[in-house]
Formats: structure tokens, C-alpha cells, sequence
């Protein structure tokens, strides 16, 4: 029996940390092959589906699937077929990753799965910082947007992950350097969305909260004293740190406004697009003008995920979208297990962070995105149905039923 319990985790360690490191690459990486990206998804659905036979359905899922397929319903009244079909590949990976993630949440044991994503994250990240140099350097044709999600993503992981196990040494070491890491990459609604994110965490679950960031500001004091002695007796290190530093002090200038300086968007021009975007949406605020017509029309996105919806599916499309997360919030609000306020305050931050995001940028479409809405969703139904006590193994959830596999008869 040890054994086998010990085979099946490491089957979801390594199951987990190769899902999440091969869609992190993929994401940083070059992103000219999306079907290559669907195919590794499909391998991993498949090695999930050997082991279970079974795949979790959880209302987040069933609202993009509504979209998904109200977007491919929408091509029949798209003016430019060419553009629309070319982003069914980023939909149709944003679903897979969507089904995956919230199967492995759902089905394999938490801690492990958790675990498991953060090793692949960090592997990821650590091989884009050796192949980068960021934030050492900072590299040519920077997506800084692209990387800050990227950040963003671990930051959720490991927050949750220390919560749910108990941790405290790994998350609030690994989750300073990482929100440093965010800020470095001068992102403005990323660097936005997390302030926002834990002002509003601590809001709503101000004790687990407030106790995380004094916890995290005593340790990153510590740290920072460690790492300023190892700096100045290593000139090299120091010269490497300095400009990692000149990094995070330009992150902390992200309210600036930046006109095209290497490929950044203006406010005038975003405030353009809004303003055609919802003079759009009135012509046909129900339906809306079918997939990617505001890029048709306009030969860019409108760097807004409700005016991108709005625009091109409407009131529809709009709604079926902003259920997914407010289904996780209704999660959130309805939630009663108190042993794991913890663990709902950082899923809670990571939520406002993400919906304030995607008010100046697209995700609809964004796979760090649905990977935050599938392990979120299945980690609060488990908690809540399962009257689970920590440090006690998870049941996985029952088929179709949203309740724990009981082991008696």
C-alpha cells in the first residue's frame, strides 16, 4: 500500500511540474507553433485520463466551453475569416489547459499536484533567467507583459501551496523575490493588479493576510542583509546585482505613461481603442460583430479583455467569460471551512489581480490564466466538500458530482 501511494504521487509530482513547465515555456518561448503546444496538452490529458478514465466538470468549465463554442458560432458573421480562424488554436489551448488542470486539482492529491507545479514553474523560470539574463539583463524584444504573467502565475502557486502545507520559510522567501521579479518587468497593470490584489486580500481575510506580509518583511530584512554581505565581497556578484536593482527601481517608475517606446502602449491609445470599441459594441451589443473583428477592423486588439469581448461577441461572450471568475468568487463568498481562510485569502488577492489585469490586457486566451481559474475552482470545491483536516490526506473529487469519493462503504 506505501508503495503504491508513493508510486501514484510521484506519478502527479511528475505529472504536474512537466504539464506546468512545458506551457510556461511555451509561453516565453516561440509561440509561431501553436499546434505543437495542442499536442503536448493532448499527450498530458491522455496520461491523466489513463490513470482516472474520468475528467472533472466544473461550472468554470462549462462557461468557456460556452464561449468556445459561441466563438466558433460567431465565425459565420465575421467579416475577416483569415484573422478569426488564426486565433483558434490560443482558444482551443486556453480550453485544453482549462480541462487538465482542473482535472489534475480535482483528482490527484493537492499537496503533491501543488508541489509539482511549483518545481515545474521554477524550472521554467530559472531556465528562461539562463537563457535571458533577465534580471540581470535585459534581453531584446522583451514581452514584459508575457514574463510579469508568467511571475504572476508562480507567485499564485507558491502563496498557495505554503498555505494549503503550512509552510512558512519557502513561501515568503521564493514570494518577495518573485513579486521583486514582477515589478522588475515594468509591467503596469501587472505591477497594479497585485497591489490591488493583496490591498484587497487584506480587506476581505485581514488576519491570515496581514500576518503573511509582517511574516514576509522580517524574512526578506534577513535575507537582504545575508545577500548584501555575499555582495560586497564578490565584485562580480554586485555588478550582476546592480543591474538586476536598476531593473526593480524602472518597475517601480510603472505609472509613467510610455508612448511606443519597443512596442509599449500609450494611454491615448488605448483610450482611441475603447472609445471605437464600445462605439462598436452598441451596433450590436447582444451578438456583437463575431471573432476578432475589432482586429480586423482596427489591425490590433484593443489591449482590453472586456472590450475585446464586448466588440467582437458581446453581451454573450462578456458574460460567459467574467462567470468563470465570478464563479470562483461566489466560491470564495460561500465558503465556510475555516481552516483554510488562509488559503482563500491568496487565491482571493490573485483573483483581483487577475480581473484588473484583463481590463488593459487580452486573456481570454491566456493559459497562465486558465490555469489559475482550473486548480482555484477544484481547490475550493475540495476543501469545502471534502471537511478536510490539513495535514490529512484529500479525497479526490466524485465524477460529475462535485463531492468527495468516500472510502466507506
Amino acid at each position: 500500500m506505501k508503495a503504491s501511494l508513493f508510486a501514484g504521487r510521484a506519478g502527479t509530482l511528475i505529472l504536474a511540474g512537466v504539464a506546468t513547465f512545458a506551457i510556461t515555456v511555451s509561453e516565453y518561448g516561440d509561440m509561431s507553433h501553436p499546434t505543437l503546444v495542442t499536442a503536448q496538452l493532448l499527450v498530458l490529458i491522455l496520461v491523466h485520463t489513463v490513470r482516472y478514465l474520468r475528467f472533472w466538470t466544473s461550472r468554470e468549465i462549462l462557461f468557456y466551453v460556452g464561449l468556445f463554442a459561441y466563438s466558433l458560432l460567431s465565425v459565420s458573421w465575421t467579416e475577416d475569416m483569415h484573422v478569426a480562424v488564426n486565433t483558434l488554436p490560443s482558444l482551443t489551448n486556453f480550453l485544453l489547459v482549462l480541462v487538465l488542470f482542473s482535472s489534475l486539482a480535482a483528482y490527484h492529491e493537492l499537496g503533491t499536484l501543488l508541489f509539482g507545479m511549483a518545481i515545474g514553474f521554477a524550472a521554467a523560470a530559472i531556465l528562461y533567467t539562463l537563457t535571458s539574463g533577465f534580471p540581470f539583463s535585459y534581453p531584446e524584444d522583451f514581452s514584459y507583459n508575457t514574463i510579469a504573467a508568467m511571475y504572476l502565475f508562480g507567485f499564485f502557486v507558491i502563496i498557495v501551496l505554503g498555505s494549503y502545507r503550512r509552510w512558512t520559510v519557502v513561501p515568503l522567501t521564493v514570494g518577495p523575490v518573485l513579486l521583486l521579479l514582477i515589478t522588475a518587468t515594468t509591467s503596469i497593470k501587472t505591477n497594479l493588479g497585485v497591489a490591488l490584489g493583496i490591498a484587497g486580500a487584506t480587506v476581505l481575510y485581514f488576519k491570515p493576510t496581514a500576518k503573511g506580509l509582517i511574516r514576509g518583511l522580517m524574512i526578506v530584512a534577513a535575507l537582504a542583509a545575508v545577500v548584501g554581505y555575499a555582495v560586497r565581497s564578490d565584485p562580480t556578484l554586485m555588478e550582476k546585482v546592480q543591474n538586476g536593482l536598476e531593473r526593480v527601481t524602472l518597475g517601480f517608475a510603472v505609472l509613467t505613461n510610455r508612448e511606443g517606446d519597443s512596442g509599449r502602449t500609450g494611454l491615448g491609445n488605448r483610450r482611441g481603442w475603447e472609445k471605437e470599441g464600445l462605439k462598436g459594441w452598441a451596433a450590436n451589443p447582444v451578438f456583437g460583430s463575431g471573432m476578432e473583428a475589432f482586429r480586423a477592423d482596427f489591425s490590433t486588439t484593443s489591449h482590453s479583455t472586456p472590450i475585446d469581448l464586448l466588440y467582437n461577441y458581446g453581451l454573450i461572450g462578456f458574460g460567459l467569460f467574467y462567470g468563470m471568475f465570478a464563479s470562483i468568487a461566489w466560491r470564495l463568498l460561500t465558503a465556510r471551512n475555516a481552516q483554510f481562510r488562509g488559503v482563500r485569502a491568496r487565491i482571493a488577492a490573485c483573483l483581483i489581480a487577475y480581473v484588473f489585469i484583463s481590463l488593459s490586457g487580452t486573456i481570454y486566451y491566456e493559459p497562465f490564466v486558465a490555469m489559475f481559474i482550473a486548480t482555484s475552482s477544484a481547490v475550493l470545491m475540495r476543501l469545502e466538500r471534502s471537511g478536510h483536516v490539513p495535514g490529512a490526506p484529500l479525497l479526490p473529487i466524485a465524477a460529475g458530482s462535485g463531492y468527495p469519493v468516500s472510502n466507506s462503504p
